[in-house]
């Protein structure tokens, strides 16, 4: 019995052609989901991530609130939520904002991208990330603009994606 993990295989247009393991998807390059949640603090403040050295993908590396993939059988929605409470201990509903590709010379995702209202405790999963702090939308900007080196790629783009939404919706304090 095989416990790998198995993704859905889409085209570029997000349909489903299939599914195939987490380790197919990698060697291949082939489509797959996943997910990024940003989690937002009453006080404008993002939770930003810093991955464990045991990840397979950008070990060390700074990255959004929350990441990981689409398991074959749940929806973006259950992925966001699963991961949520996987890497960092919280139950709460999140808030769709928008779908982007990450496709590098690593990555061939089609995301989903959500939003996290939260105030609460935090109970980083040492297994995951390492460690992680809140910052400043203005701190993420740059970050992303100067320190990209350190952010792992799909988070870049999506804390690109979180911020133009922000700043089209909302004025944080």
């Amino acid at each position: 019995m095989c416990l790998e993990e198995r993704f859905y295989i889409v085209d570029e247009d997000d349909n489903v052609l299939g599914w195939a393991y987490r380790s197919e998807c990698h060697r291949k390059r082939l489509i797959h989901r996943s997910v990024y949640v940003v989690v937002l603090n009453d006080r404008g403040e993002i939770f930003i991530q810093r991955r464990s050295m045991s990840k397979d993908l950008y070990p060390g590396l700074y990255a959004c609130s929350v990441s990981g993939h689409v398991k074959y059988g749940e929806s973006y929605e259950e992925a966001a939520r699963r991961e949520l409470m996987e890497e960092l201990g919280i139950d709460t509903e999140v808030e769709f904002i928008g779908k982007f590709k990450s496709f590098s010379r690593i990555e061939c995702e089609i995301s989903a991208l959500y939003l996290c209202r939260y105030n609460g405790p935090i109970k980083i999963n040492s297994e995951e990330i390492s460690g992680g702090k809140f910052v400043g939308i203005d701190d993420v900007k740059r970050m992303v603009e100067y320190e990209g080196e350190k952010i792992a790629y799909g988070s870049i783009l999506a804390l690109r994606e979180f911020i133009r939404y922000i700043e089209r919706n909302y004025t944080l304090p």
